[in-house]
């Protein structure tokens, strides 16, 4: 079993296994659980960790940050027009040219960051307002993040917040983590009242989950 971080929680009342792009593994566990129900619970997660890991292993590596590359948005490809310099950062789209200029690329990826975390949250917005009705619960706040290991979460006081780095992530799955956070609202777990009810919104939810989950290290940012 390779090594992981133990994260325990009073809120916690189930356990989650986590695993980042970059191959580390986060265990989100009770704050009571007995050591024992976590070590069951890493036993039967084996096999799904053992073909994480090598999916991760084979998987291409991000290009390297420079002038023409391409930058995945939604169900497009922009190609980025990047020019280093001593003005203030700037991103502007111009068909399908992302213009960034900034005086090196530390300015630059945070450059990109701001843009893709602003267009982001229109399109979150936008499409909650598509699912919402169809979930029948809507979220009392929307916010965009940019957690490693996380494409969205939902809080106990019905934040649901979702990563800008699903924007570059095909529309199909940017829409499963919407619908997937919408249905914790009625049902806050994994358990199988939850997977039915995102059956009912998304019926072809599972499909969708595989793609996203080996989709973390290919992008570019």
């Amino acid at each position: 079993m390779p090594a992981y971080a133990l994260v325990r929680s009073r809120r916690r009342r189930t356990l989650c296994l986590q695993i980042s792009p970059a191959g580390t593994l986060r265990l989100l566990v009770p704050a009571a659980a007995p050591q024992c129900e976590i070590d069951a619970f890493l036993k039967a997660k084996e096999g799904w960790i053992e073909r994480t890991l090598t999916r991760l292993e084979q998987a291409p590596r991000a290009p390297a940050f420079a002038h023409g590359l391409a930058l995945p948005y939604l169900n497009e490809t922009l190609r980025l027009d990047l020019a280093y310099g001593p003005a203030k950062a700037s991103v502007e789209r111009l068909g399908t040219l992302l213009v960034v200029r900034a005086r090196d690329e530390a300015n630059a990826r945070a450059a990109l960051e701001r843009w893709y975390r602003g267009v982001a949250r229109h399109h979150a917005v936008a499409r909650i307002i598509h699912y919402a009705p169809l979930v029948g619960r809507a979220p009392k706040r929307i916010r965009i993040a940019g957690q490693k290991t996380r494409w969205g979460s939902c809080s106990a006081q019905g934040t649901i917040s979702v990563n800008w780095r699903l924007m570059q992530a095909p529309e199909t799955l940017f829409d499963y983590v919407i619908a997937h956070e919408l249905c914790h609202l009625i049902a806050p777990h994994h358990r199988a009242p939850f997977w039915r009810e995102l059956a009912r919104v998304m019926p072809d939810y599972a499909r969708r989950r595989d793609e996203l989950r080996d989709l973390g290290g290919r992008l570019p940012l």
